[in-house]
């Protein structure tokens, strides 16, 4: 492995850290009062924008005709790395992931995670039926869900995609919200099954 990968992917971690320590106040206060909830949303963008900013890897949204950043969706999207997740949190809509239950135990993130997201153990039949109750719950709050429709890193010949779980699909029409595919390009290049990072442009 080149040194410059191991300097650069402990220099995004340390990004990423000082970021999260930074942006932790509006995190915490969102959790902790309902009425500053929409702050911590925006928190979690600008952490996403402005960590591709500082690893210096240039980020492009292009939103498609017809797409209104003030609708609720459910956000699906492709997963083939770990930077999908800041890439998916750099769209300009408050959202709620749909995330592994392991996230809770990372310190503080985990505790984070927890309170503005949605958690689940896919192994667990009781926790799948809560995730859609909170889901379902949380579009009625006015949140879009942002889901990796695969079901995790699944796929062993990125870029092609794994086959999808209907999760996403059932919530939509449930809830009767339209779905709002986003296509992540290049990100796997960035990181490549492991959690070093390439730079890339």
């Amino acid at each position: 492995m080149k040194i410059f990968t191991v300097i650069y992917s402990f220099y995004g971690l340390l990004v990423f850290s000082s970021l999260f320590i930074f942006f932790s106040i509006p995190l915490l206060l969102g959790i902790w009062f309902p009425g500053l909830k929409k702050m911590a949303y925006w928190a979690h963008h600008k952490i996403a924008r402005t960590f591709f900013a500082f690893i210096f890897i240039p980020m492009k949204i292009r939103y498609e005709e017809g797409v209104d950043l003030n609708k609720k969706y459910v956000i699906i999207a492709n997963h083939f790395s770990y930077i999908d997740i800041p890439a998916l949190a750099a769209l300009n809509i408050p959202f709620k992931f749909i995330g592994k239950m392991q996230v809770n135990n990372i310190p503080v993130l985990g505790y984070i995670f927890k309170n503005l997201h949605i958690m689940v153990d896919r192994d667990s039949k009781e926790s799948r039926k809560q995730t859609y109750i909170d889901s379902f719950n949380s579009i009625d709050e006015g949140y879009s869900i942002g889901i990796f429709p695969e079901g995790g890193i699944k796929t062993e010949k990125v870029p092609k995609m794994a086959p999808f779980k209907n999760g996403a699909f059932a919530m939509a029409l449930e809830k009767q919200v339209p779905i709002l595919p986003v296509s992540l390009l290049g990100a796997y290049k960035i990181m490549k099954g492991s959690f070093f990072i390439n730079w890339s442009l």
